[in-house]
């Protein structure tokens, strides 16, 4: 085995496919295809490929410029969600943070307050005791108080006192300071210009500080509910209805307390609201940062002495997705929230992906099908030569020496395979050239049918390398 069949046949992948059972000798050996070649190319390689299709710099810049526009037109959208919907809510959703934890800092000042006015703050079963040996407990607010009964009910009172108005004075501090990070996240957007990188981490902040007010709204709402019963109980006590200042002190934590709850069901509705234009601008930021992972990798593209560039096979239906995902994650659930305009701006970017990608279909067409034709009329050469061919002898002696050539052809399964996948080739892009004209709603078909045409260019390719390579053709 000679060492260029070795290399190549260490890159080379298979594709399951039934061999054409003839091959026209004559220039008809690349006809056209049919809805029958319509087969989805399977085994694509995990490396690099020993075949490559060139890219002219006339093409690429082509294929650049769309994809920047789709990049430019994409982020220019996400910051008119991040600044004219987005905005509003955000406020909404921080004022409602920083009332929650003002109201959680006044239910720590009534306490205060009740302590002053009397150290057990009216609990039956407490009686405030000077410090002495070990008699003496620390409760609430640093106030040293005895326990009547170690048994009794005033000590879990007073121990669930400190930990539910403590745990509210925490959720209070956290909802401030997740207040803030929704309002840094804001900033760069309210400028009206920013880089896509700026906005990806602004929607990152934004989703993470939204997602732990929620949870914070429903741990204060747990914890209010669970303060309002403890109060009732408090104020039931014969000790605070003795003392009509002390009831009023813990009316005013009852109330903070039901003012909490509103608050932990305002922030629901409000985080829901900027979740929603939250979740449009992530998926528009998304695919502004997608797409110029693309750019980068076009632009870094090798290009050799005649500025030609070569397009990795990874590169194959990256954009799919993309298409996808802006579709389905925010096109199709916002339709109805978004502006006309802006609607027709994103269909008209996406229309331009499925154009650059049809360009490359074409060219991928192009150089696939002349490898191949090439490799053909090389392999027609030698199996003319072998079988003895002479255009001077008789008809019957021409017609076998043909009829040896054919049975040649047929029994080379790679260049079976690359004539098969050649014909693959123009019929999926005819099928996505149809797609395409179908216009709105086939997108991302003519995406799929344009990236099956260069797996199948690929595999043309590849396979005819392969074949001259056994051969020594090459």
């Amino acid at each position: 085995m000679n060492s260029a069949y070795e290399t190549m046949n260490a890159l080379w992948w298979r594709w399951a496919v039934a061999p054409v059972a003839v091959l026209i000798l004559s220039a008809g050996l690349l006809g056209a295809a049919s809805s029958s070649d319509l087969v989805v190319p399977v085994g694509l390689p995990d490396g690099p490929t020993t075949f490559d299709i060139s890219l002219s710099p006339c093409l690429v810049e082509a294929v650049l410029e769309l994809r920047m526009d789709f990049v430019e037109g994409v982020a220019t959208e996400g910051m008119r969600v991040a600044t004219e919907e987005s905005s509003t809510e955000a406020a909404s959703v921080v004022d409602a943070a920083k009332d929650m934890s003002a109201v959680a800092n006044r239910i720590a000042e009534a306490m205060e307050r009740l302590g002053g006015m009397d150290p057990t703050c009216g609990i039956p079963g407490l009686s405030p005791l000077m410090p002495m040996q070990g008699a003496v407990r620390e409760t609430l607010f640093g106030q040293i108080v005895w326990h009547e009964s170690v048994t009794g009910k005033s000590r879990p009172t007073t121990d669930d006192l400190e930990r539910i108005v403590n745990t509210l004075s925490e959720i209070g501090g956290r909802a401030l300071r997740l207040g803030r990070d929704i309002d840094i996240g804001m900033e760069p957007l309210e400028g009206g210009e920013t880089d896509y990188s700026t906005m990806a981490e602004s929607a990152t902040r934004l989703t993470s500080a939204m997602s732990g007010l929620m949870l914070e709204a429903a741990a204060s709402d747990t914890a209010a509910v669970e303060l309002e019963q403890l109060v009732w109980e408090i104020r039931d006590g014969a000790a605070v209805q003795n003392q009509q200042r002390l009831d009023v002190e813990w009316e005013k934590v009852q109330m903070a307390a039901s003012e909490i709850r509103r608050l932990a069901a305002r922030i629901g509705p409000a985080v829901d609201a900027l979740s929603s234009s939250n979740r449009t601008f992530v998926g528009l930021t998304r695919s502004v940062a997608e797409m110029s992972e693309q750019v980068d990798t076009f632009s870094a593209l090798p290009a050799d002495a005649d500025g030609a560039r070569h397009m990795p096979w990874s590169l194959i239906g990256a954009s799919i997705g993309i298409v996808e995902d802006l579709e389905t994650e925010v096109l199709e659930p916002e339709g109805d929230n978004f502006p006309v305009e802006s609607l027709s701006r994103l269909r008209g970017l996406i229309r331009g992906i499925v154009e650059a990608e049809r360009m490359l279909a074409e060219r991928a067409v192009e150089f696939a099908s002349t490898n191949v034709a090439g490799a053909e009329d090389r392999f027609e050469t030698k199996y003319r030569s072998d079988a003895g061919y002479d255009s001077s002898a008789s008809e019957r002696q021409q017609g076998k020496a043909l009829d040896d050539v054919a049975a040649r052809f047929r029994r080379n399964s790679d260049l079976q395979t690359a004539h098969t996948s050649a014909r693959a080739c123009r019929a999926w892009l005819a099928d996505g050239n149809s797609k395409q004209a179908a216009g709105h709603g086939s997108e991302i078909d003519a995406l799929t049918s344009y990236s099956h045409v260069w797996g199948h260019a690929l595999i043309a390719g590849t396979s005819a390398d392969l074949a001259l390579a056994k051969a020594k053709l090459n």
